[in-house]
């Protein structure tokens, strides 16, 4: 019920009926609501490679979608392209099914048959984990990657939901949080070598890094290469999100620290919006960004655009298109709006329909602008109250997708977080997570580096010295 309206409200007058039965063989699931029926009678879950964990799982995972059916009927809503499959990572069901020696072909029934995936959805996701599967570890937790957040951006949008203080309100707390990012890069490479851990990508991210410039930002990437990349380093990118923010200077400094692969960001190139979100830069400021970048031989550039965004229609999107395709990305990064739903269930369905609608031919417009470009998806995700029910989806040209994000998206590396808001995943060898998040806060980060980075080091030795 609240993955379809979250914000409902209940009381008397309608009666939601859902029963199951093990009978003759098979699961027999009925739901009811408002006079509609759906039953099914399930078999395959009866398949000796379930255990009887998959069983319980199946009666729920039959239930949600007879639920999803009748309110549909009822209510006239939408069906969603992504079925019953409501997480962030549905990669990780797949991944896990594959892993069991599902094969393929028969995994795409599964995702069809029991979480109700349109056949668009299914196949992107097989074709997305094929891309992915080569980068995985026998070892979690040897390499591990490393995340540095810089929790500062030049103004802050009105979409975003990252750690990201404004430096017209929050840059004196810069100096204190450098200093004390400095000790806990310090820290933390010291342990890497004694623990003899090879550290395969380095992400730099926020927040906008690049607000930090100059000798600061030279600094940065300098403790960042002596403490943090190792032999085994393949990808270090930084996330330079607000063209703004890169001067020719600031590009020079990003190659000479050694930076492989860096993102800007439009999100759109229709002027209107931009200033609509908050961002403070032109599409000249994202045109002259990107040209440096290539002048001064970045190697590896990403952008990211936002399907959905306020007043945007498909017009804007295609003309968003056709001006990257004119600047020639190496990696295009596809959002879809996360929308805030109504606040009773008897929203406007038809609003919502329209949503979808739209937002299915806006993310359907950019894959073909990608894969005219060369580009093949190889990381997804996905938000809650996302624009048509979507996916954020990351498309890149061969050899060079980037490792950080699948690793992070999947979940299948130990990450090792530093700065304001990094969120350290550390991963056992039967891939169950342990999370520890640092302040979002720059000040509050700060005093904790002061005061506790002794006690989380030693969580950290604990666990990769135990991993065996």
């Amino acid at each position: 019920m609240k993955s379809l309206a979250p914000n409902a409200s209940f009381g008397p007058g309608k009666v939601l009926q859902a029963r199951y039965a093990w009978e003759d063989g098979a699961l027999v699931v009925f739901v009811s609501l408002e006079g509609e029926e759906w039953t099914y009678r399930d078999t395959e879950i009866l398949d000796v490679r379930y255990n009887q964990a998959d069983r319980e799982r199946r009666i729920k995972e039959r239930v949600r979608l007879g639920i999803r059916r009748v309110f549909e009927r009822v209510y006239g809503l939408a069906e969603s392209p992504w079925g019953i499959l409501t997480g962030v990572r549905p990669l990780k069901m797949v991944h896990s099914m594959l892993d069991r020696g599902f094969p393929p072909e028969e995994l795409r029934e599964i995702l069809l048959e029991v979480y109700a995936l349109s056949s668009r959805k299914a196949d992107l996701l097989l074709e997305v984990a094929a891309r992915q599967r080569p980068y995985f570890h026998p070892d979690p937790n040897n390499p591990v990657s490393i995340y540095v957040g810089i929790p500062f951006c030049p103004t802050r949008c009105s979409y975003c939901s990252f750690a990201a203080y404004p430096l017209e309100t929050h840059g004196h707390l810069l100096p204190d949080f450098l200093k004390a990012l400095y000790v806990e890069i310090g820290q933390v490479g010291s342990l890497l070598r004694e623990l003899g851990l090879q550290v395969e990508a380095v992400y730099l991210g926020g927040g906008t890094p690049t607000t930090v410039q100059g000798d600061q930002l030279e600094q940065l990437l300098q403790a960042i290469q002596k403490y943090l990349v190792t032999a085994g380093t393949k990808e270090f990118t930084v996330e330079a999100g607000r063209p703004e923010t890169l001067s020719r200077e600031t590009l020079a400094i990003l190659k000479a620290g050694g930076t492989q692969r860096i993102c800007i960001n439009p999100q759109t190139m229709h002027e209107p919006t931009l200033q609509l979100i908050g961002r403070r830069h032109t599409v000249e400021d994202v045109r002259r960004a990107f040209t440096l970048a290539r002048e001064v031989g970045i190697p590896l550039i990403n952008m990211d655009v936002i399907m959905g965004l306020p007043g945007e229609e498909l017009s804007h999107v295609r003309s968003t298109l056709e001006e990257l395709a004119r600047l020639g990305p190496d990696n295009l990064t596809v959002h879809s709006l996360a929308l805030k739903r109504a606040s009773r269930l008897k929203k406007d369905w038809e609003r919502e329909r329209i949503a979808q609608e739209q937002g299915e031919a806006m993310v359907e417009l950019a894959r073909e602008y990608a894969l005219g470009w060369g580009m093949s998806p190889y990381y997804l995700y996905r938000q809650r109250h996302i624009l048509g029910d979507l996916e954020n989806v990351g498309y890149a040209r061969e050899g060079t997708a980037s490792i950080y994000n699948i690793q992070m998206m999947e979940e299948r590396q130990s990450i090792i977080a530093l700065g304001g808001g990094g969120v350290t995943k550390l991963v056992a060898s039967d891939l169950s997570l342990v999370r520890q998040a640092n302040p979002k806060c720059p000040a509050a980060y700060a005093a904790q580096i002061r005061e506790g980075l002794g006690e989380r080091l030693e969580w950290l030795r604990r666990h990769f010295s135990s991993r065996y």
